[in-house]
């Protein structure tokens, strides 16, 4: 290591070793303090030139700074060399173009994504920022580790993402803008995948977190993260629904659809891009469509249009006025049917299967709307007070084929996380989403 770092700057390391051999030193004595002085040292160096950039008595020539990198390359995964990592990525020269190598950046940001290197968030952030590739990587990499293993487990699946540091470093509007984008093309490619989505939504929930604890004060206006978006929308849609009463939250909720709706049907017609933004916005906080789908079946009034309408968009955005407006008479009538039974005093399975319209008579319905449908099933079971007793028998006739299975895990995983993000307090119902999901995972 010590001849390395000493033949790019043209010390040869020959001439130390008679020098301290004369003092009566050994190498196992010197080697290790000298080359934690010299670390020290170029670290100094290096912060120096980060405050005094203008000062050319005191700068390090951008040459030399590059050549540093450039050392580096083979030692960034080295304990005694952190230090100097992260000095090198933190300091900015006044430049117009980067000094540093970008090989220096790629072996820095593949050791600390293989966790190799332990970086403080401020290091990794500037990594990020000035070498675009590593931040590209860092995201895919992300996204691999999620979608192979925790697609169906929101608790370890937000582990992850914190862990990444791609939330807390999203704070900077230019490194959330490329996430972001890459969350668009996965869902563009993926037609909208459910763990896609889930993936967003935790995402999305780490992001906020971040930007609270960051920012009390934000330093940047949220038109800078969602630069596509209405500023109140976005201001609606970061409300957190905890502690906000009931008869307030069907309000927001009807303010949000307004809204979209507003923005969605004020578009050229057959534009399909303004329809996607729209909802690529609300999917980020996917939870207030689950609330709206238990607000519709609790509420013994007639269903709001408003709500009506925001369930349809929510899980079909490039459906027409008239395909929209269909779904939105179907899911009417099937919320109308399950609100006759909510409180009834005892079910059955093909109760709720004729309350859904599948029973053997059925006309063949699109995928999106089935699969709506189940949805507002498996919220009835586990609000409806006699749908507990019928829960397992009702999910069993539900789970014909593997799809319908993981995505009844899936429902049930995003219903108890946001349970547990909301604090709703619901003890039956969570022990029995918690017992139906334990035993779909081990069928799978």
């Amino acid at each position: 290591m010590l001849s390395h770092i000493l033949s790019a700057f043209r010390f040869d390391v020959r001439e130390v070793v008679p020098f301290c051999q004369g003092l009566g030193y050994t190498p196992a004595d010197y080697y290790p303090s000298l080359l934690t002085n010299m670390v020290s040292s170029l670290v100094s160096e290096l912060r120096e030139n980060h405050l005094n950039g203008f000062n050319t008595q005191r700068r390090m020539a951008p040459e030399r700074v590059a050549s540093l990198s450039r050392v580096c390359v083979p030692l960034v995964t080295l304990p005694d060399f952190e230090p100097l990592v992260e000095a090198l990525l933190t300091c900015h020269g006044h430049e117009p173009q980067e000094v540093l190598w970008p090989e220096f950046f790629e072996a820095v940001n593949e050791a600390f994504l293989l966790k190799k290197i332990s970086l403080p968030t401020l290091a990794v952030v500037s990594l990020w920022l000035r070498h675009l590739p590593s931040l590209e990587k860092a995201t895919l990499h992300l996204f691999e580790k999620l979608l192979s293993s925790e697609r169906h487990c929101l608790q370890r699946m937000e582990c992850f993402i914190k862990d990444s540091l791609l939330p807390q470093a999203a704070c900077h509007p230019a490194i959330f803008r490329i996430v972001d984008e890459t969350f668009r093309c996965a869902l563009l490619e993926t037609d909208g995948a459910p763990e896609v989505l889930a993936a967003l939504q935790v995402f999305t929930r780490c992001f906020v977190e971040a930007l609270e604890k960051e920012n009390k004060q934000l330093k940047f206006a949220l038109k800078t993260y969602f630069p596509y978006a209405s500023p109140s929308l976005v201001m609606v849609l970061l409300q957190h629904p905890k502690g906000i009463a009931q008869g307030l939250c069907c309000q927001l909720l009807k303010c949000i659809s307004e809204m979209l709706r507003e923005a969605v049907e004020g578009q050229t017609a057959g534009s399909h891009r303004g329809a996607f933004e729209s909802w690529f916005l609300f999917i980020h906080f996917g939870g207030w469509a689950d609330i709206a789908a238990e607000q519709l079946l609790m509420s013994e009034a007639e269903p709001p249009e408003a709500l009506l309408w925001l369930l349809a968009f929510s899980s079909s955005p490039h459906d027409g006025d008239q395909q929209r407006a269909q779904t939105m008479v179907e899911v009417k009538a099937v919320l109308g049917r399950l609100g006759k039974l909510f409180r009834s005093p005892t079910l059955s399975g093909q109760d709720l299967q004729a309350a859904a319209g599948e029973g053997r008579e059925a006309e063949p319905r699109p995928l999106v709307r089935q699969q709506l449908t189940r949805r507002l099933l498996l919220s009835f079971l586990l609000w409806a007070p006699a749908g507990h007793a019928i829960a397992r028998e009702v999910v069993t006739l539900m789970a014909q084929t593997e799809d319908i299975t993981h995505e009844i895990i899936g429902f049930l995983d995003q219903t108890l996380y946001r349970w547990d993000q909301f604090c709703i307090e619901a003890p039956r119902p969570r022990k029995v989403a918690r017992e139906l999901l334990t035993e779909l995972r081990a069928g799978v």
